[in-house]
């Protein structure tokens, strides 16, 4: 296949030694030829990789750190206008292995066969990222059910209460779908031809950063597109996430016990704000869900001894459900 792709990512702080591996990784596939850089103000000298890829790495720079939502909306816009018929999106921290990116493509081409280019987009796989899939949790159990509140649904607790049993303890093994189907996916991963991105056009500048690409990618499944997750384009992650879930037992020690005030935040506002005005379908059991999600965050708080982060927490949920998105003047970039 001929170098059609443009690789969009960005970056922010000091974080050139995993730039450099995703950017050398990445031109080593022969789709691959062109990478734009967003610059959210890093700290790094950007310069080395023009000096080492002048004709195909290309750096925007933004005066101050604005966040992924703007950061992924000033890449994707500036792909289109330079004319890339596929656009690949990587967080700077991630990397594909050796024949993941033709996989990528070829799953691509298979599926916008049966369903259109504007209306198809896959996804790399990044185990760490998609947790459930890897442990060969089933499709039906792995996301989060409409109306859920920060992915709790009284509607899955039985599978969760005997997925913790030796009987239904899921097994890894049991991952033989090449292709799972997928609500929405994150931006590390993403491919998709350029009439994918038109039509669901750039990120919500206002949400900043965190469940960002959450809102952005729902997009895709909201006008009737499919967005496939494939497991044999294993992407590596250099750099493991803060919020993946081997490092707390639950998403309420995710939220109460994390060193970030700000990752707390704007994750907590944002979803808040996602799980309402996107993805509640029964504004009942919504408030069902809500209404024990935020006991047992309550009751973890109490238990851990984290009341200062619980009045954050709430205060952040308070926003988003109120539509009080953008920068918040306590938790700047």
């Amino acid at each position: 296949m001929p170098a059609t792709t443009t690789l969009v990512t960005l970056t922010y702080g000091n974080r050139l030694h995993y730039l450099q591996a995703l950017i050398e990784r990445s031109l080593a596939c022969a789709e691959i030829g062109q990478v734009i850089v967003v610059n959210n103000a890093a700290r790094a000298d950007l310069g080395q990789l023009l000096r080492r890829w002048p004709a195909q790495v290309h750096i925007i720079d933004l005066p101050a750190n604005t966040g992924s939502a703007n950061g992924y909306a000033v890449g994707i816009d500036a792909a289109l206008k330079a004319g890339a018929e596929f656009i690949w999106l990587m967080d700077d921290d991630n990397a594909p292995t050796e024949g993941a990116v033709a996989t990528l493509h070829q799953r691509l081409a298979q599926c916008s066969r049966k369903m259109g280019r504007a209306q198809t987009a896959v996804l790399g796989f990044r185990p760490t990222h998609q947790a459930d899939i890897a442990a060969g949790v089933p499709q039906r159990h792995a996301f989060p059910h409409r109306s859920s509140c920060f992915g709790f649904h009284i509607g899955q607790l039985p599978y969760k209460v005997w997925r913790r049993t030796p009987w239904g303890k899921p097994h890894a093994d049991s991952l033989h779908h090449s292709l799972v189907q997928l609500p929405f996916a994150t931006y590390g991963g993403l491919l998709g031809h350029r009439s994918m991105y038109e039509n669901i056009g750039l990120p919500r500048t206002d949400m900043i950063l965190y469940a960002d690409d959450t809102e952005y990618t729902r997009r895709i499944t909201a006008s009737g597109g499919h967005i496939f997750l494939v497991t044999d384009a294993l992407l590596e992650d250099l750099e493991h996430s803060w919020n993946i879930k081997s490092r707390t037992s639950n998403i309420y020690e995710a939220f109460l016990l994390g060193d970030s005030d700000l990752r707390a935040y704007y994750t907590a506002r944002n979803q808040a704000w996602f799980d309402k005005f996107v993805w509640a379908r029964w504004g009942w059991l919504y408030t069902l869900n809500r209404a024990v999600f935020m006991t047992l965050l309550r009751v973890v708080a109490w238990r851990s001894g984290s009341r200062q982060r619980l009045d954050l927490l709430q205060q952040a949920i308070a926003d988003g459900e109120s539509g009080r998105l953008g920068l918040h003047k306590s938790f700047p970039l």
